[in-house]
């Protein structure tokens, strides 16, 4: 791990709000960063019927394609996009072994996407939603011997039968842990009878089924003991030849291997990086022609390859190619130091944090995927305390806060994931550090506020259902300490006492135009204006503190000055940072006053 750190702006207008003035003329004047993936994000697999591997390239949005051997076959399917015919992110891999056809659960746009068995696309079924023909989180998909298509909707808890034309058989399972019954299945196989075999993710054991859906039996149980399941069940595979059943414990970071019966035969693995070992647990899992079992090991950039009794054989690639200084997977936030300028980025996609100077040299980076003090899973946005410079940080996945020295030196974590009370966070993006160093965090999908001490102690909370439906962008106003919180669903703008008493809501309509919001997330604020990044028109949008509009800033492009999915901003002497999920890179703005 990587520990080099600079200073993060806040979501906050510290240290260089731009000069009074009735108007801004803001300039495009630099980049910073740009885009730089791993070689591999190893998740959805799948054997196919010639002996050849897929391999789910998750955030480089691509399926690859690799012999038994480990050779490299290219990519077999690359249609990233937002068209009709075009998938968000691969997951779930199968094939149907009659026709060779290649099934995709598309599970960022809640359908399945069916693909020749050369990589030609050939039609889609599903929609957002529950009942006959939706999907809430289609993860995994299966196709047995007589056609039969198999979905694992994780968060519905269902399974989903239907024929290869995408016509709704029947789902069976439903939350719970009754035999039959599931908590977020997951990953699913097949053995020689069309039998399946569906990790049960919650309930922390598999349960096998008939073709038919009816229940047969189950194996596993909650623990750490040999046979046991920890939890995190990403993966499973069947070995159709020898009859094993091969189930990937993230939480453990280990496979364990069972007979058809559920008979505990062995297990391997540890955390680490080293053969043999996971980091944040493996992710799906394959049986090759030969025999031999293929982990996605993901935050390794590698799959890696084991002799069925767990001896490790080789990783692909080798050496894995990790995403490189500087460079940027999706990054959501930006902070610059108000003391020295410094800037530092949330590379969210590659589970690190990175910092510059503020003309755009790399200094440091630290972070890699995981649960730890260092570890991030999908950090979001971050601030810089205004006491200290301590920089502060939304650990989204992992529903946690976490602050670090500006050196990168760990200081406190705080929270925990889920519904609950106090101190329980889901889905946190955003948060924002008053001047007497009080953290605000935005509990988006618990559609709150929480309150934080600037030592990470819980004070207490404010907000609703009825007030928020998803806050995802806050600021604190430099000039009286209100809060200014962007709610990306009701797409609004508010303000409020940080005691928690709302103040307004501000008059701006709903829509696409420069002077309306459709989807609000990063906001700042100056002693004059608020600038909010309305992520899906691919603009800055500044509005006077009475909703009056002032100006925009970009439009849709890659090039200087066009923006591409904005996300967090930050203010620093008189310029505005923007960070851009789409660009993949940092673009920044001097608001000269006209």
């Amino acid at each position: 791990m990587l520990v080099t750190l600079v200073a993060v702006g806040s979501l906050l207008a510290y240290g260089g709000a731009p000069a009074a003035a009735g108007t801004i003329a803001p300039v495009f004047e630099r980049t910073i960063g740009g885009p730089g993936h791993a070689g591999l994000y190893a998740w959805g697999m799948a054997t196919l019927r010639d002996g050849t591997i897929l391999i789910g390239d998750y955030w480089n949005y691509r399926v690859l394609r690799f012999a038994a051997d480990g050779t490299p076959l290219g990519t077999f399917i690359d249609n990233h996009g937002h068209g009709a015919n075009q998938y968000y992110t691969p997951y779930g891999l199968g094939q149907d072994p009659a026709t060779g056809q290649i099934y995709l659960a598309d599970t960022d746009k809640q359908q399945i996407d069916v693909y020749s068995e050369t990589g030609t696309y050939l039609r889609s079924w599903g929609a957002k939603g529950t009942g006959p023909g939706k999907f809430l989180y289609p993860s995994r998909v299966v196709v047995n011997s007589v056609g039969t298509v198999f979905v694992a909707d994780t968060w519905d808890h269902t399974i989903v039968m239907s024929t290869t034309s995408g016509a709704e058989i029947k789902q069976f399972g439903g939350v719970g842990s009754r035999p039959g019954q599931f908590r977020s299945p997951r990953g699913m196989g097949l053995d020689a009878a069309d039998n399946i075999y569906i990790a049960d993710q919650g309930n922390k054991r598999v349960q096998v089924f008939d073709k038919n859906g009816t229940f047969l039996r189950a194996f596993g149980s909650a623990g750490t003991a040999p046979g046991q399941l920890a939890g995190d069940l990403r993966g499973l595979a069947v070995d159709r030849v020898n009859g094993w059943v091969y189930v990937v414990d993230g939480e453990a970071n280990r496979v364990n291997k069972y007979d058809l019966m559920g008979t505990f035969i062995t297990r391997w693995g540890t955390n680490g990086h080293e053969h043999g070992q996971f980091a944040d647990g493996g992710r799906e899992a394959s049986v090759d022609s030969d025999g031999n079992v293929w982990v996605a090991d993901m935050p390794n950039y590698r799959v890696q390859k084991f002799a069925p009794d767990g001896t490790f054989l080789a990783q692909y690639p080798d050496p894995p190619v990790p995403p490189p200084p500087g460079g940027f997977n999706a990054p959501r936030g930006v902070a610059v130091n108000p003391v020295d300028g410094a800037v530092s980025v949330s590379d969210t996609y590659n589970w690190r944090i990175q910092t510059f100077t503020n003309d755009g040299a790399f200094v440091r980076m630290w972070g890699e995927r995981g649960r730890g003090d260092y570890e991030f899973n999908y950090a979001r946005l971050l601030a810089y305390s205004p006491l200290n410079q301590d920089i502060v940080i939304v650990d989204s996945d992992n529903g946690r806060v976490k602050a670090y020295t500006s050196d990168g030196v760990f200081r406190w974590s705080t929270g925990t994931g889920g519904i609950g009370g106090l101190g329980v966070f889901k889905n946190p993006q955003a948060l924002a550090i008053a001047a007497d160093g009080t953290i605000y965090v935005t509990d988006s999908n618990n559609q709150r506020i929480q309150v934080l001490s600037k030592d990470g102690a819980m004070l207490r909370m404010f907000g609703s259902s009825a007030q928020f439906s998803y806050p995802r962008g806050i600021a604190v106003d430099p000039v009286d300490g209100t809060l200014w919180v962007a709610d990306s669903v009701k797409r609004k703008i508010t303000q409020w006492n940080p005691t928690g008493t709302l103040i307004r809501t501000l008059p701006i309509p709903v829509g696409t135009a420069d002077n309306q919001l459709s989807r609000p997330f990063g906001i700042v604020a100056d002693t004059e204006r608020i600038y909010v990044a309305d992520t899906p028109t691919h603009k800055v949008k500044v509005f006077r503190k009475n909703g009056g509009f002032v100006t925009k800033i970009g439009a849709r492009g890659t090039g200087s000055g066009r923006l591409i999915e904005p996300g967090g901003l930050a203010l620093h002497n008189g310029r505005l940072f923007v960070c851009e999920e789409g660009n993949e890179r940092i673009s920044v703005f001097n608001l000269r006053p006209s």
